[in-house]
């Protein structure tokens, strides 16, 4: 498929309902897939989009997908990327990624940082296509943590 154009911006308060309807309608059924349905939590997923920064992108003003993001000395945690059905394969995670790589980089944070099941090879897939390099997390070794350098301004 074409590459799709989206414009990207921060979420508003009337947002919160289609992300979370977006959710249901892709991760909840990824974590069932993977047979890990403790993964996803509607309560910690509500929490989440109440407490990250969260980037959303459109498309003709249809939601395409977003990206949650908290914020560390030093460096932006992705906690979350979903893209709708309606727009996958269309490039609309990569932009996402990209985008919230500019912001780390204009915000003068040293990386990014990705925390993705070892099983989730379609999320390592989108973070090496940008850089990132895996490591096994020590605490938790189903979890792969991804990380990418970003330049010194």
């Amino acid at each position: 498929m074409e590459r799709l154009k989206v414009q990207i911006r921060a979420m508003r308060g009337d947002d919160e309902g289609m992300l979370f309807y977006l959710a249901e309608e892709t991760l909840h059924p990824l974590a069932l897939g993977a047979a890990h349905p403790e993964r996803y939590d509607p309560s910690q997923l509500l929490a989440l989009l109440g407490e990250a920064a969260v980037f959303i992108a459109e498309n003709d003003g249809e939601v395409a997908g977003y990206i949650a993001v908290d914020r560390e000395p030093g460096v932006l945690d992705v906690r979350c990327v979903c893209v709708s059905p309606a727009f996958e394969a269309r490039g609309v995670a990569h932009q996402l990624v990209e985008w919230v790589e500019g912001l780390a980089f204009s915000e003068g944070r040293d990386r990014l940082r990705a925390v993705v099941p070892a099983a989730d090879e379609p999320s390592q897939h989108l973070y090496h296509g940008h850089d990132f390099v895996a490591r096994a997390d020590q605490d938790r070794p189903e979890m792969v943590v991804l990380e990418k350098r970003l330049p010194v301004q």
